[in-house]
């Protein structure tokens, strides 16, 4: 894996991955946006912290291809993140990010506890070609994007700041996504959310997804080979929520060979194809790749999460009430029927 890194000004740098070493031909891009008004304030009733960024009120939404600023430059058309005129896969700082590492100037708030939401967000740009998407891509492309997913997450928790990096993807215009070109994101915050702090330690202290991944039920198996796995959890909080995960239990990617890693790549693509053919229209999912926070490397078992948002052709899953308020989720679909349903599909 090859990466060029082009300083954008202003905090903000474009990493441009590749299989084989590259030239790229830079040209101008779209201006940085000042970072201001990124805070988060603690919820004493519920004991969790709230982000706020007003700045993310005026993020793109929804360009036509033409105006995409996720696309490869074209020299006189319009500007994009990533002013080169081709490339492969492209990390960047988000210029309307939820967090910032430059200093803001926060108003204390009498009785409640607020601070800068000290961080970074990345946007990676799984290709230049606005109509592909995972699925499209091949395994080495996929493979690809992993060890960047991985590069990305050994590299911003050099930050001793940092406490914990997801990469994740939403998928869908249902739910919200603003951009069409196929794309993800990377958070890297100063705290450890507590459900991920919870699963770390539950991860720590009772191996879950380790003994999970060498002694699934036949029944909720959707695909294996020597290296890696994909099933559904038997505990699932999703219709057809689906897991990916090395056999080796390891909690980055640079721990695992090129076989292993295309393995996972494989089972990544093929649970897609599978979720977009279940209901014979691309399903709307969220993605998290699941990496150790602070403290927990060596004691975690890296996996990727896919929680896809239909439970039937024309009924997307939306949350509840009950769920909304309580957090207790409600599945329609029964981990094992899930499972069955999946399994049956026919794939190329």
């Amino acid at each position: 894996m090859f990466c060029k890194v082009i300083d954008r000004g202003k905090s903000r740098k474009l990493y441009l991955y590749s299989l084989s070493k590259k030239n790229y031909k830079k040209i101008k891009g779209l201006d940085s946006v000042d970072q201001k008004g990124q805070h988060m304030r603690w919820n004493s009733l519920r004991d969790e912290w709230v982000f706020y960024s007003p700045l993310r009120q005026s993020r793109t939404f929804l360009p036509s291809e033409n105006n995409c600023p996720l696309c490869a430059s074209v020299k006189g058309k319009t500007l994009t993140d990533i002013p080169v005129t081709d490339y492969e896969i492209a990390v960047f700082d988000n210029r309307f990010s939820a967090l910032s590492i430059v200093s803001q100037n926060i108003t204390k708030i009498e009785g409640i506890l607020n601070e800068q939401s000290y961080g970074r967000c990345e946007v990676v740009s799984y290709t230049s070609d606005h109509n592909a998407s995972l699925k499209t891509l091949s395994i080495e492309q996929v493979s690809l994007l992993m060890k960047v997913w991985s590069e990305r997450y050994m590299h911003l928790m050099q930050d001793k700041n940092i406490k914990y990096v997801l990469p994740f993807e939403n998928k869908g215009e249902e739910i919200g996504v603003t951009l069409e070109h196929p794309h993800g994101q990377i958070y890297a915050m100063s705290m450890i959310p507590e459900i991920i702090n919870r699963q770390a330690i539950n991860q720590k202290e009772k191996n879950i997804v380790n003994n999970l991944v060498k002694s699934v039920s036949e029944e909720l198996e959707i695909s294996k080979d020597d290296n890696a796995i994909s099933f559904v959890p038997p505990f699932a909080r999703y219709p057809y929520e689906i897991w990916i995960a090395p056999f080796k239990k390891v909690d980055c990617m640079n721990q695992l060979s090129g076989r292993e890693i295309d393995s996972i790549a494989n089972q990544l693509i093929s649970s897609i194809k599978r979720l977009d053919t279940l209901f014979d229209n691309p399903m709307p999912y969220t993605m998290a790749v699941h990496f150790p926070p602070r403290g927990f490397e060596g004691n975690f078992h890296y996996y990727i999460a896919l929680q896809p948002m239909k439970r039937d052709k024309n009924k997307l899953k939306f949350l509840a009430g009950i769920e909304q308020i309580s957090g207790l989720m409600l599945s329609d679909i029964v981990p094992e029927v899930a499972a069955l349903d999946l399994k049956s599909i026919k794939i190329d």
